[in-house]
């Protein structure tokens, strides 16, 4: 930054900070308690599988019985347009539901439930909150969903953050099905059955129907004060996302790094950190192969092991050869004269939060456990690779 922009900028934070008071009134809101986000789960997927798990149990603690399973069952068969093996909408409300079961991470299912009546449904629900959708996944579940329960009627069902229009991937026969499409459910459910729910059930319905408006950005009032904060502070804000959203990420990895001196950090930026082993260090020049670990958008850190630019095309390809037969995987484009950045090994590890510095450094630290027997062996090559950089002095 110049010396103009560094005074901009930092005018433009007063701004932010003194003359905010939208600002104030969205902490004010966002202080109010909240046992979802007090615990930091808002977004985890486990915990809502848990938590729709105990609401779809007609024997659940909530005390509704078997309503809310009546309804999300309903609810999904008349706003799908669906119609699994005959069964509809309407008689969803006429089944019998004095027996069901529920199960949870029952053969890498994450929700089923099992009603058994004479003509047994079994829903299987597969929860996505912040990961992505495989076809083939769900291929799989499905088929093996068929060879558990060849006898009942499935209503398989995706649930996701957001609802899916025309032009999405279709993952038919899988059902798709939102969290605003539950959330619309479990506000009808509790304000027409306020009078039979518990006061603690209620409050806990509410805190959950909170975090699934803030999920699916339908707070209103939350909604509606960030886009006033950003219109007004654009300038501030931008700044603050690109100096200081991902500073937390480089500052604990540069620290985990530092630790035990096995490591050379050989750049450090907001959502990167690039470095070297010390057992590399002294074989090869910097730079020809390095390691690094990136801050990924979706919740993950990504560790990488790669081959670099080396001057000569020869050393290069004798090197990414003694990789390849020391059993590393390699891309065919590693092998060509003209290749640049060739990785040999990668891993990731998922990241609840970014605000929480030690789920950053257990995740980190699990990355650097998985990638030390992985250094070792490369380092082997480079101890062969090295006479041949000798040599070519």
């Amino acid at each position: 930054m110049t010396p103009q922009e560094q005074a901009e900028a930092k005018a433009a934070l007063d701004r932010f900070l003194a003359d905010n008071p939208e600002l104030e009134e969205l902490s004010a809101r966002l202080a109010t308690f909240n046992i979802f986000r007090a615990l930091r789960i808002e977004d985890v997927e486990i915990r809502h599988s848990n938590t729709l798990a105990w609401l779809l149990d007609p024997r659940g603690s909530h005390g509704l019985g078997d309503v809310a399973l009546r309804r999300v069952m309903s609810n999904i068969m008349l706003e799908s347009g669906a119609e699994t093996s005959g069964l509809s909408a309407a008689e969803v409300e006429l089944l019998d539901f004095s027996d069901v079961e529920v199960r949870r991470e029952w053969h890498h299912f994450d929700l089923l439930v099992i009603v058994h009546t004479s003509d047994p449904v079994v829903v299987l629900i597969e929860n996505k909150v912040r990961s992505g959708v495989s076809r083939r996944q769900l291929e799989k579940y499905y088929k093996d969903a068929r060879g558990q329960f060849p006898a009942a009627s499935l209503l398989p069902v995706l649930l996701t953050l957001q609802e899916r229009g025309e032009e999405d991937e279709d993952f038919a026969p899988w059902i798709p099905y939102s969290y605003s499409q539950l959330l619309r459910v479990i506000e009808r459910i509790r304000g027409q059955r306020h009078r039979q729910v518990a006061a603690p059930v209620a409050t806990f319905l509410s805190h959950y129907e909170e975090s699934l408006r803030r999920l699916t950005m339908q707070d209103k009032p939350i909604t509606d004060l960030c886009r006033a904060i950003y219109r007004k502070h654009r300038e501030a804000i931008d700044l603050i996302v690109e100096y200081g959203a991902v500073s937390r990420f480089q500052d604990v990895v540069t620290e985990v790094l530092s630790e035990g001196k096995q490591h050379e950090i050989l750049v450090a930026k907001p959502g990167m950190v690039f470095f070297t082993p010390q057992a590399w260090k002294d074989l090869v020049p910097k730079w020809w192969v390095y390691c690094w670990l990136q801050k990924l958008r979706r919740g993950a850190i990504h560790l990488g092991l790669e081959v670099g630019k080396i001057p000569n095309p020869e050393l290069r390809q004798s090197c990414v050869g003694g990789l390849s037969k020391a059993g590393f995987r390699l891309t065919k484009l590693a092998f060509r004269p003209d290749a640049k950045y060739s990785r040999f090994f990668t891993a990731t590890e998922k990241v609840a939060d970014f605000d929480d510095e030690e789920g950053i450094r257990y995740a980190a630290e699990a990355l650097l456990k998985k990638a030390e027997a992985k250094i070792a062996k490369a380092t082997d090559v480079f101890k062969i690779f090295l006479k041949d950089v000798r040599s070519d002095k």
